[in-house]
């Protein structure tokens, strides 16, 4: 009893700071990594709250009237290399003539959160009248309060709430409900007790303690949503599973499980396949094992099979509907994109023909499955080999847990499940199979990215998460035991800390902490260069400068490529988002020349600035080319800064290494030569 006792205190002691430590990274301070770009450009932040909008240079949009159309077309043609590389808020993906991603995930995952947090703090603060810049959201005077910290950090806490209900809550009720209790491996005496229900159980504590769930799930990433869905699917199905045994005794339970769960099933499917499409080849297995265990312990097989069917598939074209109907409001009527001559409509019938006449353009899974099915169209976003998931991706995710489901495929004997539809069976095949059929599936694409697997964490932690630590009944060695442990903590803590951390992690701080000018009567940069660095959010300029300029009482308005704020005296000042950023990506170093002198011209006297943003290796291989024009200075870094792309030099000294681990912000202007 005491034993049991302290393990349910140390396993509860564990979880808790685990989930702190998950809190904890969803402050933009604590965790400064950058995994990918997706993080903010898929998941609604740069969309609804970026600085630079986009525009269609071929026709008039409806984001801009004629005169900053004019403007912005005037600022193409002069400055016709480095315009292309500007980055702008609305990514391809969302744009009307693309239209391959759901409008509902980003607004889900971020205007949702934020709008409830704005409403929060008006209440609170109700004497604050501060006024932001104007943003895809302007018609929202709460929402252009934000600040781009809180546009950050808002909806990471939101998803890392979101993760421990549908990660953690639905593995541990799936560990709970559906397993058998197993044999407790601690005691020393050899009793047997039903250790899973001690406090949480130890497949929860692997799942808390691994490197996505602290890093990735608390990231606005649509594949996030889809694990979460994912792992909310695998525990209807296999509830409705061990129900269905039960129910056997009890009729009553029997007809009301028989009548919604097949509803919520095709809810919850429809859901996933819009939150991304890859959703379809993890839970095909899924529904295919629910309809055959219905048809397995129905007494009228093939008229049970047929309801059951019946009722998903109304369930699911229902959802589906108001999904496309959305997304279709959204192209059509709001998407800064759009074509200004659209029709605006003003009754129903209106809206009910344009909806039949240009709903088939904005059913986005089919889009996004045809955009991905072609090759061409993924070359430009990078091509690898077809065994990249699952001889790099895995076990980079996953580590010991891949290693341990690859050994344990091997070794798996037939007398395990010699009862083929029994409770532990039923779940492991469920399980093994959602990995398989998704794993196979996008293996066949030849773009091939971590985070498209991150579905299979709570597959692979049902599992073999008790293996994987040495808490299975098969292993009894206790030096093993810590062994595996100690694997396993120092596996995700290392990725934890690279991805976490250093992985890109001096971008979103140099962001927030744009140098003022150096010299105070020298006009503010109007360009920010970003070299060799993953594509900079322009949302996280937003209230950098909102006190200074809204005690003037101003408001905001677009002007010659960048939002400026017109006080009420008549003065431009430069708003929060002033800068136009431009992203050279990993372009050649040869380009970088071409970029500033069409942006800072030095063949006359120019008294203008810009800043370039790089990390030191790439500054060191730039200082062996001769800048005769152009004097740079180091304004300010921002450590723990490293690039795969560009690691730092090892030249016999640790500390040589380690200080070139920053990314430095330059202030680059004209030499007093002409």
């Amino acid at each position: 009893m005491h034993l049991m006792i302290t393990t349910m205190a140390a396993r509860w002691i564990i979880y808790s700071l685990l989930l702190l430590l998950r809190f904890y990274g969803s402050y933009y301070n604590s965790l400064s990594g950058y995994i990918h770009p997706d993080e903010f450009f898929q998941g609604g932040q740069e969309l609804f709250f970026g600085c630079q909008q986009r525009q269609q240079p071929d026709s008039k949009t409806a984001a801009f009237d004629d005169v900053e159309l004019s403007r912005r077309r005037e600022a193409e043609h002069k400055h016709p290399v480095s315009h292309k590389y500007v980055v702008h808020n609305i990514p391809w993906e969302y744009e009307p003539k693309n239209a391959i991603r759901s409008i509902v995930p980003p607004a889900f995952m971020t205007l949702l959160p934020l709008r409830v947090y704005s409403v929060l703090r008006s209440i609170t603060s109700s004497g604050d009248n501060r006024m932001d810049c104007t943003s895809s959201v302007d018609n929202d005077v709460l929402m252009k309060q934000l600040s781009g910290v809180e546009i950050l950090i808002i909806p990471r806490l939101f998803m890392t709430l979101l993760s421990l209900i549908f990660l953690d809550g639905c593995l541990w009720i799936l560990v709970n409900s559906t397993t058998q209790p197993a044999k407790d491996t601690t005691t020393n005496n050899g009793q047997s007790s039903s250790n899973i229900r001690v406090g949480p159980p130890i497949e929860v504590i692997v799942l808390a303690s691994s490197w996505p769930m602290l890093v990735m799930t608390t990231r606005p990433f649509t594949n996030t949503l889809e694990a979460m869905v994912i792992s909310l699917l695998l525990l209807i199905v296999a509830m409705d599973h061990h129900q269905s045994s039960i129910s056997n005794k009890n009729d009553k339970n029997k007809i009301s499980n028989q009548c919604k769960t097949p509803l919520l099933i095709g809810m919850i499917c429809s859901i996933g396949l819009f939150v991304r499409f890859t959703f379809a080849f993890f839970a095909l297995p899924i529904v295919l094992l629910f309809l055959f265990n219905r048809w397995h312990t129905a007494d009228n097989r093939w008229r049970n099979i047929g309801w059951n069917l019946l009722s998903l598939a109304l369930s699911f074209l229902t959802t589906s509907l108001l999904f496309v109907t959305t997304d279709w409001y959204y192209y059509h009527y709001h998407s800064p994109g759009r074509d200004a001559d659209v029709t605006i409509c003003n009754n129903w019938s209106c809206y009910r023909d344009a909806f039949v006449a240009t709903v088939s353009e904005y059913v986005v899974p089919w889009n996004a499955f045809r955009y991905n099915s072609k090759a061409a169209n993924l070359a430009e976003h990078g091509l690898h080999p077809r065994i990249t998931h699952m001889l790099v991706n895995m076990p980079m995710m996953f580590g010991p847990l891949t290693l341990v489901g690859y050994f344990s495929c091997i070794k798996t004997r037939r007398k395990k499940y010699a009862s083929s539809f029994a409770e532990t069976c039923f779940g492991r095949v469920l399980c093994q199979s959602t990995i398989i059929s998704g794993l196979l599936v996008l293996s066949c694409a030849p773009h091939q990215e971590p985070r498209f697997i991150l579905p299979c964490i709570v597959p692979l932690v049902v599992l073999y998460g008790r293996n994987v630590v040495g808490m299975d009944n098969l292993q009894t060695n206790p030096k093993k035991r810590v062994i595996l442990t100690t694997t396993w903590v120092l596996f995700n803590s290392i990725l934890y800390i690279f991805f976490g951390w250093l992985h890109q992690g001096g971008l979103v701080q140099s962001l927030l902490h744009l140098p003022p000018p150096v010299n105070p009567n020298e006009r503010s940069p109007e360009t920010v260069i970003y070299y060799k660095t993953y594509m900079p959010p322009t949302f996280l300029t937003r209230g950098r400068s909102q006190e200074e300029n809204m005690e003037k009482g101003s408001t905001c308005i677009a002007n010659d490529e960048r939002r400026r704020v017109v006080s009420g005296e008549g003065d431009i000042l430069l708003a929060c988002d002033n800068q136009i950023i431009i992203d050279l990506q990993g372009r050649e170093a040869e380009e970088l020349p071409d970029v500033l002198h069409e942006r800072l011209p030095c063949d006359q006297r120019n008294e203008e600035s810009l800043l370039l943003v790089t990390s030191v290796p790439v500054m060191i291989s730039l200082a062996e080319k001769k800048w005769t024009e152009y004097k740079f200075l180091s304004v300010h870094g921002h450590r723990t800064h490293v690039s795969t792309e560009d690691w730092p030099f090892f030249n016999d000294s640790f500390k040589s290494f380690f200080d070139q681990m920053e990314l430095v912000t330059y202030h680059i202007s004209c030499t007093a030569e002409v």
